[in-house]
Protein backbone atom coordinates (compact mmCIF):
# COMPACT_ATOMS: atom_id res chain seq x y z
CA UNK A 1 0.00 0.00 0.00
CA UNK A 2 1.33 3.42 -0.92
CA UNK A 3 1.82 6.12 1.68
CA UNK A 4 -0.49 8.49 -0.19
CA UNK A 5 -3.36 5.97 0.08
CA UNK A 6 -3.05 5.66 3.84
CA UNK A 7 -5.48 7.69 5.94
CA UNK A 8 -4.04 9.87 8.63
CA UNK A 9 -5.05 8.61 12.02
CA UNK A 10 -5.72 11.42 14.53
CA UNK A 11 -3.57 11.36 17.59
CA UNK A 12 -5.41 10.41 20.73
CA UNK A 13 -4.81 12.13 24.10
CA UNK A 14 -2.51 10.14 26.31
CA UNK A 15 -1.63 10.12 29.95
CA UNK A 16 1.97 9.30 29.11
CA UNK A 17 4.84 11.03 27.35
CA UNK A 18 7.35 9.08 25.26
CA UNK A 19 10.99 9.33 26.23
CA UNK A 20 13.83 7.79 24.19
CA UNK A 21 16.04 5.43 26.18
CA UNK A 22 19.76 6.16 26.00
CA UNK A 23 21.10 2.59 25.92
CA UNK A 24 18.32 0.35 24.67
CA UNK A 25 17.01 2.81 22.06
CA UNK A 26 13.45 2.10 23.09
CA UNK A 27 10.56 4.30 24.03
CA UNK A 28 9.84 4.52 27.74
CA UNK A 29 6.48 5.70 28.98
CA UNK A 30 6.57 8.12 31.89
CA UNK A 31 3.56 9.78 33.58
CA UNK A 32 2.79 13.36 32.73
CA UNK A 33 3.25 15.94 35.47
CA UNK A 34 0.13 17.13 37.27
CA UNK A 35 0.67 20.67 35.99
CA UNK A 36 0.35 19.52 32.35
CA UNK A 37 -3.22 18.30 32.71
CA UNK A 38 -6.37 20.24 33.36
CA UNK A 39 -9.91 19.13 34.09
CA UNK A 40 -11.02 19.24 30.44
CA UNK A 41 -8.07 17.09 29.31
CA UNK A 42 -8.77 14.47 31.95
CA UNK A 43 -12.47 14.42 31.15
CA UNK A 44 -11.65 13.81 27.47
CA UNK A 45 -9.17 11.07 28.30
CA UNK A 46 -11.58 9.28 30.60
CA UNK A 47 -14.35 9.56 28.00
CA UNK A 48 -12.11 7.92 25.40
CA UNK A 49 -11.27 5.07 27.75
CA UNK A 50 -14.79 4.67 29.12
CA UNK A 51 -15.44 1.60 26.99
CA UNK A 52 -12.61 -0.21 28.72
CA UNK A 53 -14.59 -0.26 31.94
CA UNK A 54 -13.86 1.07 35.45
CA UNK A 55 -11.67 -1.81 36.53
CA UNK A 56 -8.32 -0.26 35.70
CA UNK A 57 -5.47 -0.57 38.13
CA UNK A 58 -5.11 2.33 40.56
CA UNK A 59 -1.94 3.46 42.20
CA UNK A 60 -1.43 2.13 45.70
CA UNK A 61 -1.83 4.10 48.89
CA UNK A 62 1.87 4.49 49.54
CA UNK A 63 2.68 5.75 46.07
CA UNK A 64 0.23 8.62 46.29
CA UNK A 65 1.27 9.75 49.73
CA UNK A 66 -2.25 10.11 51.12
CA UNK A 67 -2.67 8.37 54.43
CA UNK A 68 -6.44 8.83 54.69
CA UNK A 69 -7.68 7.60 51.31
CA UNK A 70 -9.06 4.07 51.14
CA UNK A 71 -8.44 3.47 47.43
CA UNK A 72 -9.52 0.01 46.24
CA UNK A 73 -7.60 -1.84 43.59
CA UNK A 74 -10.62 -1.68 41.31
CA UNK A 75 -12.99 1.27 41.48
CA UNK A 76 -16.63 0.49 40.79
CA UNK A 77 -19.50 2.93 40.41
CA UNK A 78 -17.88 5.94 38.75
CA UNK A 79 -20.87 6.37 36.44
CA UNK A 80 -23.70 8.80 37.11
CA UNK A 81 -27.17 7.37 37.70
CA UNK A 82 -29.31 5.24 39.98
CA UNK A 83 -28.63 1.53 40.32
CA UNK A 84 -28.67 -0.08 36.90
CA UNK A 85 -30.28 3.00 35.32
CA UNK A 86 -27.31 5.02 34.07
CA UNK A 87 -28.30 6.62 30.76
CA UNK A 88 -25.70 8.30 28.61
CA UNK A 89 -27.34 11.71 28.98
CA UNK A 90 -26.53 11.72 32.71
CA UNK A 91 -22.85 11.07 31.99
CA UNK A 92 -22.60 14.63 30.68
CA UNK A 93 -23.02 15.72 34.30
CA UNK A 94 -20.33 13.34 35.53
CA UNK A 95 -17.51 15.88 35.65
CA UNK A 96 -15.98 18.23 38.26
CA UNK A 97 -17.67 21.36 36.91
CA UNK A 98 -21.20 20.01 37.28
CA UNK A 99 -20.34 18.58 40.69
CA UNK A 100 -19.07 22.03 41.69
CA UNK A 101 -22.40 23.56 40.67
CA UNK A 102 -24.42 21.18 42.85
CA UNK A 103 -22.10 21.47 45.86
CA UNK A 104 -22.05 25.26 45.51
CA UNK A 105 -25.84 25.32 45.63
CA UNK A 106 -25.68 23.03 48.67
CA UNK A 107 -23.20 25.40 50.35
CA UNK A 108 -25.35 28.41 49.48
CA UNK A 109 -28.41 26.76 51.06
CA UNK A 110 -26.38 25.92 54.15
CA UNK A 111 -25.36 29.58 54.48
CA UNK A 112 -28.93 30.68 53.74
CA UNK A 113 -30.36 28.69 56.64
CA UNK A 114 -27.59 28.61 59.25
CA UNK A 115 -25.94 32.01 58.82
CA UNK A 116 -28.84 33.84 57.22
CA UNK A 117 -32.39 33.26 58.38
CA UNK A 118 -31.30 31.77 61.69
CA UNK A 119 -29.59 35.06 62.61
CA UNK A 120 -32.35 37.18 61.10
CA UNK A 121 -34.99 35.49 63.26
CA UNK A 122 -33.14 35.94 66.55
CA UNK A 123 -35.27 38.78 67.91
CA UNK A 124 -38.52 37.28 66.58
CA UNK A 125 -37.84 33.89 68.21
CA UNK A 126 -36.98 35.63 71.47
CA UNK A 127 -40.26 37.51 71.45
CA UNK A 128 -42.42 34.63 70.20
CA UNK A 129 -41.21 32.05 72.74
CA UNK A 130 -40.27 34.44 75.57
CA UNK A 131 -36.60 33.45 75.53
CA UNK A 132 -33.72 35.51 76.90
CA UNK A 133 -30.77 36.30 74.65
CA UNK A 134 -28.55 33.85 76.51
CA UNK A 135 -30.81 30.93 75.58
CA UNK A 136 -31.15 32.06 71.97
CA UNK A 137 -27.37 32.04 71.84
CA UNK A 138 -27.48 28.36 72.79
CA UNK A 139 -29.57 27.70 69.66
CA UNK A 140 -26.88 29.19 67.45
CA UNK A 141 -24.13 27.39 69.36
CA UNK A 142 -25.83 24.03 68.80
CA UNK A 143 -24.62 24.08 65.19
CA UNK A 144 -20.97 24.43 66.21
CA UNK A 145 -21.43 22.00 69.08
CA UNK A 146 -22.66 19.19 66.84
CA UNK A 147 -19.90 19.89 64.33
CA UNK A 148 -17.26 19.78 67.07
CA UNK A 149 -18.54 16.54 68.61
CA UNK A 150 -19.35 14.52 65.52
CA UNK A 151 -17.31 16.32 62.87
CA UNK A 152 -14.22 14.21 63.53
CA UNK A 153 -16.15 10.96 63.15
CA UNK A 154 -17.91 12.15 59.98
CA UNK A 155 -14.69 13.26 58.32
CA UNK A 156 -12.88 10.10 59.43
CA UNK A 157 -15.43 7.66 58.00
CA UNK A 158 -16.79 9.81 55.17
CA UNK A 159 -13.45 10.59 53.53
CA UNK A 160 -12.82 6.93 52.72
CA UNK A 161 -16.28 5.82 51.63
CA UNK A 162 -18.83 6.80 48.99
CA UNK A 163 -18.64 10.57 49.41
CA UNK A 164 -21.68 11.32 47.26
CA UNK A 165 -23.79 9.04 49.44
CA UNK A 166 -22.69 10.87 52.59
CA UNK A 167 -23.42 14.24 51.01
CA UNK A 168 -26.96 13.55 49.84
CA UNK A 169 -27.93 11.77 53.06
CA UNK A 170 -26.82 14.70 55.18
CA UNK A 171 -28.49 17.13 52.78
CA UNK A 172 -31.71 15.33 53.69
CA UNK A 173 -30.70 15.60 57.37
CA UNK A 174 -30.33 19.36 56.98
CA UNK A 175 -33.76 19.48 55.35
CA UNK A 176 -35.17 17.61 58.33
CA UNK A 177 -33.46 20.07 60.68
CA UNK A 178 -35.01 23.06 58.90
CA UNK A 179 -38.45 21.45 59.10
CA UNK A 180 -38.01 20.84 62.82
CA UNK A 181 -37.03 24.50 63.26
CA UNK A 182 -40.36 25.56 61.72
CA UNK A 183 -42.42 22.95 63.59
CA UNK A 184 -43.12 25.04 66.75
CA UNK A 185 -45.24 27.43 64.70
CA UNK A 186 -47.70 24.66 63.82
CA UNK A 187 -47.90 23.20 67.33
CA UNK A 188 -48.52 26.44 69.25
CA UNK A 189 -51.60 28.63 69.61
CA UNK A 190 -52.01 32.02 67.98
CA UNK A 191 -49.55 34.70 68.99
CA UNK A 192 -51.07 36.97 71.63
CA UNK A 193 -48.72 39.79 72.52
CA UNK A 194 -48.36 40.69 76.17
CA UNK A 195 -50.55 37.86 77.49
CA UNK A 196 -49.97 34.68 79.52
CA UNK A 197 -46.50 35.82 80.53
CA UNK A 198 -45.24 35.93 84.11
CA UNK A 199 -42.25 38.14 84.88
CA UNK A 200 -40.22 37.23 87.96
CA UNK A 201 -37.17 38.91 89.44
CA UNK A 202 -34.46 37.73 91.79
CA UNK A 203 -31.63 39.54 93.49
CA UNK A 204 -28.12 38.06 93.55
CA UNK A 205 -25.98 40.22 95.77
CA UNK A 206 -26.13 43.76 94.42
CA UNK A 207 -27.63 42.80 91.07
CA UNK A 208 -31.26 42.13 90.26
CA UNK A 209 -32.20 40.02 87.23
CA UNK A 210 -35.66 39.49 85.76
CA UNK A 211 -36.90 36.63 83.62
CA UNK A 212 -40.08 35.48 81.91
CA UNK A 213 -41.89 32.31 82.86
CA UNK A 214 -43.82 30.80 79.96
CA UNK A 215 -44.68 27.31 78.75
CA UNK A 216 -43.46 28.32 75.31
CA UNK A 217 -39.89 28.29 76.54
CA UNK A 218 -39.93 24.49 76.31
CA UNK A 219 -39.70 24.86 72.52
CA UNK A 220 -36.12 25.91 73.05
CA UNK A 221 -35.11 22.24 72.92
CA UNK A 222 -36.95 21.70 69.64
CA UNK A 223 -35.03 24.58 68.09
CA UNK A 224 -31.77 23.23 69.49
CA UNK A 225 -32.48 19.83 67.92
CA UNK A 226 -33.09 21.39 64.52
CA UNK A 227 -29.87 23.40 64.69
CA UNK A 228 -27.98 20.31 65.85
CA UNK A 229 -29.07 18.50 62.68
CA UNK A 230 -27.92 21.51 60.66
CA UNK A 231 -24.50 21.09 62.21
CA UNK A 232 -24.28 17.48 61.07
CA UNK A 233 -25.04 18.45 57.48
CA UNK A 234 -22.73 21.46 57.51
CA UNK A 235 -19.70 19.58 58.79
CA UNK A 236 -20.27 16.86 56.17
CA UNK A 237 -20.41 19.43 53.39
CA UNK A 238 -17.18 21.17 54.39
CA UNK A 239 -15.19 18.01 55.07
CA UNK A 240 -16.45 15.29 52.75
CA UNK A 241 -17.65 17.70 50.07
CA UNK A 242 -14.39 19.65 49.86
CA UNK A 243 -12.44 16.38 49.79
CA UNK A 244 -14.69 15.11 46.96
CA UNK A 245 -13.82 18.13 44.82
CA UNK A 246 -10.14 18.06 45.70
CA UNK A 247 -9.90 14.39 44.69
CA UNK A 248 -11.39 15.14 41.27
CA UNK A 249 -9.34 18.10 39.99
CA UNK A 250 -5.60 18.80 39.61
CA UNK A 251 -3.80 20.49 42.49
CA UNK A 252 -3.43 23.80 40.65
CA UNK A 253 -7.20 23.95 39.97
CA UNK A 254 -8.35 22.78 43.38
CA UNK A 255 -7.97 26.19 45.04
CA UNK A 256 -10.17 27.91 42.45
CA UNK A 257 -12.86 25.23 42.65
CA UNK A 258 -12.97 25.38 46.44
CA UNK A 259 -12.86 29.18 46.38
CA UNK A 260 -15.93 29.26 44.14
CA UNK A 261 -17.74 26.89 46.48
CA UNK A 262 -16.93 29.01 49.53
CA UNK A 263 -17.94 32.17 47.67
CA UNK A 264 -21.39 30.68 47.08
CA UNK A 265 -21.46 29.71 50.75
CA UNK A 266 -21.12 33.38 51.68
CA UNK A 267 -23.82 34.39 49.19
CA UNK A 268 -26.25 32.19 51.13
CA UNK A 269 -26.36 34.52 54.15
CA UNK A 270 -27.03 37.44 51.78
CA UNK A 271 -30.14 35.67 50.49
CA UNK A 272 -31.06 34.76 54.05
CA UNK A 273 -30.83 38.36 55.24
CA UNK A 274 -32.85 39.65 52.30
CA UNK A 275 -35.54 36.96 52.10
CA UNK A 276 -35.76 36.42 55.85
CA UNK A 277 -35.86 40.16 56.47
CA UNK A 278 -38.76 40.59 54.07
CA UNK A 279 -40.68 37.74 55.68
CA UNK A 280 -40.38 39.49 59.04
CA UNK A 281 -42.63 42.23 57.65
CA UNK A 282 -45.39 39.61 57.31
CA UNK A 283 -47.40 38.79 60.43
CA UNK A 284 -46.42 35.51 62.07
CA UNK A 285 -49.93 33.97 61.94
CA UNK A 286 -50.90 35.23 58.49
CA UNK A 287 -51.92 31.68 57.52
CA UNK A 288 -54.44 31.46 60.37
CA UNK A 289 -55.77 34.98 60.90
CA UNK A 290 -56.67 37.96 58.75
CA UNK A 291 -53.57 40.18 58.81
CA UNK A 292 -55.68 43.28 58.07
CA UNK A 293 -57.26 42.95 61.50
CA UNK A 294 -53.94 42.95 63.32
CA UNK A 295 -53.66 46.21 65.20
CA UNK A 296 -49.85 46.33 65.49
CA UNK A 297 -47.30 47.11 62.79
CA UNK A 298 -43.70 45.98 62.18
CA UNK A 299 -42.51 49.16 63.94
CA UNK A 300 -44.23 48.02 67.16
CA UNK A 301 -41.83 46.27 69.61
CA UNK A 302 -44.42 43.52 70.10
CA UNK A 303 -44.51 42.61 66.40
CA UNK A 304 -43.44 39.09 65.40
CA UNK A 305 -42.87 38.35 61.73
CA UNK A 306 -43.31 35.10 59.79
CA UNK A 307 -39.98 33.65 60.91
CA UNK A 308 -41.01 30.06 60.13
CA UNK A 309 -41.61 30.48 56.37
CA UNK A 310 -37.92 30.76 55.51
CA UNK A 311 -37.16 27.50 57.32
CA UNK A 312 -39.79 25.69 55.27
CA UNK A 313 -38.27 27.12 52.08
CA UNK A 314 -34.84 25.93 53.18
CA UNK A 315 -36.16 22.48 54.04
CA UNK A 316 -37.67 22.03 50.57
CA UNK A 317 -34.51 23.31 48.88
CA UNK A 318 -32.29 20.84 50.76
CA UNK A 319 -34.44 17.93 49.64
CA UNK A 320 -34.28 19.14 46.05
CA UNK A 321 -30.48 19.50 45.95
CA UNK A 322 -30.08 16.02 47.46
CA UNK A 323 -31.55 14.49 44.29
CA UNK A 324 -28.79 15.43 41.79
CA UNK A 325 -26.01 14.78 44.32
CA UNK A 326 -27.33 11.26 44.89
CA UNK A 327 -26.72 10.44 41.21
CA UNK A 328 -22.94 10.52 41.56
CA UNK A 329 -20.89 7.40 42.19
CA UNK A 330 -17.99 6.54 44.45
CA UNK A 331 -15.79 9.05 42.64
CA UNK A 332 -15.65 10.98 39.38
CA UNK A 333 -13.96 9.48 36.32
CA UNK A 334 -11.21 12.10 36.57
CA UNK A 335 -10.22 11.04 40.10
CA UNK A 336 -8.03 8.16 38.89
CA UNK A 337 -5.97 10.49 36.71
CA UNK A 338 -5.60 12.99 39.54
CA UNK A 339 -4.25 10.32 41.88
CA UNK A 340 -1.73 9.09 39.33
CA UNK A 341 -0.38 12.53 38.46
CA UNK A 342 -0.61 14.52 41.71
CA UNK A 343 2.66 15.13 43.50
CA UNK A 344 2.54 14.70 47.26
CA UNK A 345 2.98 17.92 49.24
CA UNK A 346 2.99 16.18 52.60
CA UNK A 347 5.06 17.91 55.26
CA UNK A 348 8.29 15.95 55.70
CA UNK A 349 7.08 13.29 53.27
CA UNK A 350 9.50 10.42 53.76
CA UNK A 351 6.84 7.68 53.72
CA UNK A 352 6.70 7.29 57.51
CA UNK A 353 3.19 8.71 57.88
CA UNK A 354 1.80 6.44 55.18
CA UNK A 355 3.58 3.30 56.26
CA UNK A 356 2.36 3.71 59.84
CA UNK A 357 -1.29 3.65 58.74
CA UNK A 358 -1.26 1.55 55.58
CA UNK A 359 -1.95 -1.66 57.45
CA UNK A 360 -4.78 -0.32 59.59
CA UNK A 361 -8.46 -0.50 58.73
CA UNK A 362 -10.78 2.48 59.10
CA UNK A 363 -12.28 1.52 62.45
CA UNK A 364 -13.03 3.44 65.61
CA UNK A 365 -10.13 1.70 67.33
CA UNK A 366 -7.68 3.23 64.84
CA UNK A 367 -9.13 6.76 65.10
CA UNK A 368 -6.63 7.88 67.81
CA UNK A 369 -3.77 6.82 65.53
CA UNK A 370 -5.07 9.05 62.73
CA UNK A 371 -5.64 11.95 65.13
CA UNK A 372 -2.10 11.63 66.46
CA UNK A 373 -0.71 11.75 62.94
CA UNK A 374 -2.64 14.95 62.20
CA UNK A 375 -1.60 16.66 65.44
CA UNK A 376 2.02 15.93 64.64
CA UNK A 377 1.76 17.96 61.42
CA UNK A 378 3.25 21.41 62.24
CA UNK A 379 0.96 23.59 60.06
CA UNK A 380 -2.25 21.94 61.26
CA UNK A 381 -2.64 23.41 64.75
CA UNK A 382 -1.96 27.06 63.73
CA UNK A 383 -4.47 26.75 60.90
CA UNK A 384 -7.06 25.20 63.24
CA UNK A 385 -6.51 27.98 65.80
CA UNK A 386 -6.89 30.60 63.06
CA UNK A 387 -10.23 29.11 62.07
CA UNK A 388 -11.39 29.00 65.69
CA UNK A 389 -10.41 32.65 66.21
CA UNK A 390 -12.39 33.60 63.11
CA UNK A 391 -15.43 31.71 64.41
CA UNK A 392 -15.34 33.49 67.77
CA UNK A 393 -15.61 36.86 66.04
CA UNK A 394 -17.98 36.14 63.17
CA UNK A 395 -20.44 33.85 64.98
CA UNK A 396 -21.33 36.33 67.70
CA UNK A 397 -21.33 39.24 65.28
CA UNK A 398 -23.63 37.58 62.77
CA UNK A 399 -26.06 36.30 65.42
CA UNK A 400 -26.70 39.45 67.45
CA UNK A 401 -25.80 42.30 65.08
CA UNK A 402 -29.35 42.51 63.58
CA UNK A 403 -30.85 42.70 67.06
CA UNK A 404 -28.33 45.34 68.14
CA UNK A 405 -29.10 47.52 65.11
CA UNK A 406 -32.84 47.11 65.67
CA UNK A 407 -32.68 48.15 69.33
CA UNK A 408 -29.99 50.80 68.99
CA UNK A 409 -31.41 52.67 66.01
CA UNK A 410 -35.09 51.85 66.34
CA UNK A 411 -35.52 50.24 62.92
CA UNK A 412 -37.62 47.23 61.98
CA UNK A 413 -36.21 43.71 62.25
CA UNK A 414 -36.34 43.26 58.48
CA UNK A 415 -34.35 46.44 57.72
CA UNK A 416 -31.81 45.64 60.46
CA UNK A 417 -31.24 42.23 58.89
CA UNK A 418 -30.71 43.69 55.44
CA UNK A 419 -28.21 46.24 56.77
CA UNK A 420 -26.25 43.44 58.40
CA UNK A 421 -26.17 41.53 55.13
CA UNK A 422 -24.93 44.60 53.25
CA UNK A 423 -22.03 44.91 55.70
CA UNK A 424 -20.96 41.27 55.95
CA UNK A 425 -21.55 39.49 52.67
CA UNK A 426 -19.65 41.52 50.02
CA UNK A 427 -16.32 41.29 51.82
CA UNK A 428 -16.71 37.62 52.68
CA UNK A 429 -17.80 36.50 49.22
CA UNK A 430 -15.19 38.67 47.51
CA UNK A 431 -12.45 37.36 49.75
CA UNK A 432 -13.32 33.73 49.10
CA UNK A 433 -13.37 34.07 45.34
CA UNK A 434 -10.30 36.33 45.20
CA UNK A 435 -8.26 33.94 47.33
CA UNK A 436 -9.07 30.99 45.10
CA UNK A 437 -8.40 33.00 41.93
CA UNK A 438 -4.99 34.19 43.18
CA UNK A 439 -3.99 30.66 44.13
CA UNK A 440 -5.05 29.45 40.67
CA UNK A 441 -3.41 32.34 38.79
CA UNK A 442 -0.09 32.20 40.65
CA UNK A 443 -0.07 28.37 40.78
CA UNK A 444 0.39 28.49 44.56
CA UNK A 445 1.31 25.28 46.31
CA UNK A 446 0.93 24.68 50.04
CA UNK A 447 3.97 26.79 50.88
CA UNK A 448 2.68 29.63 48.72
CA UNK A 449 -0.70 29.54 50.46
CA UNK A 450 0.96 29.64 53.85
CA UNK A 451 3.02 32.67 52.85
CA UNK A 452 -0.07 34.29 51.39
CA UNK A 453 -1.84 33.69 54.70
CA UNK A 454 1.04 35.29 56.60
CA UNK A 455 0.67 38.57 54.70
CA UNK A 456 -3.13 38.78 54.91
CA UNK A 457 -5.06 40.28 57.78
CA UNK A 458 -8.23 38.46 56.84
CA UNK A 459 -8.42 34.71 57.01
CA UNK A 460 -11.13 33.88 54.48
CA UNK A 461 -9.14 34.33 51.25
CA UNK A 462 -6.52 31.92 52.54
CA UNK A 463 -9.25 29.50 53.54
CA UNK A 464 -10.09 29.19 49.85
CA UNK A 465 -6.45 28.51 48.96
CA UNK A 466 -5.68 25.36 50.88
CA UNK A 467 -7.86 22.50 51.98
CA UNK A 468 -7.21 20.20 54.91
CA UNK A 469 -6.23 17.40 52.55
CA UNK A 470 -3.54 19.61 51.03
CA UNK A 471 -2.08 20.98 54.24
CA UNK A 472 -2.32 17.71 56.23
CA UNK A 473 0.50 16.66 55.06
Amino acid sequence: MRTADMKKVPRQPSLFRSRRGAAANVDELVPLAAESLDVDDMTEVMADSHEKGPGAHITSLTENGDMFKDIPKEVQGTECGYGSCKPQCLQRLNNPKCLLVFLSVFAMLQGFVVNGINNVNTSSIERRFHLPSSQVGIISSSYDLSAAILGILISYYGSGQNKARWLWIFAVVMGLGSFIMSLPHFTTDLYEWGQNVTIGCRKDGQQESCYRDSALQAYLYVLILGQFLHGLGGTTLYTVGVSYIDDSVPAESSALYIGVMYAFATLGPALGYIIGGQMLNVYVDFNRVDSSRVSITPEDPRWVGAWWVSFLVGSSAFLMIAVPISMYGVELPTAKTVRETRVSEMHGDDGTYVSSLAGHSRSLRNLPIALLQIIRIPPFLPIALAGASEGIITSGFATFMPKYIQNQFGVTAGWASMLTGFMVVPGAAGGQFTGGYIAKKLQLKVQGCLRCRHHRLYYLPYHGCCTLDQVQV
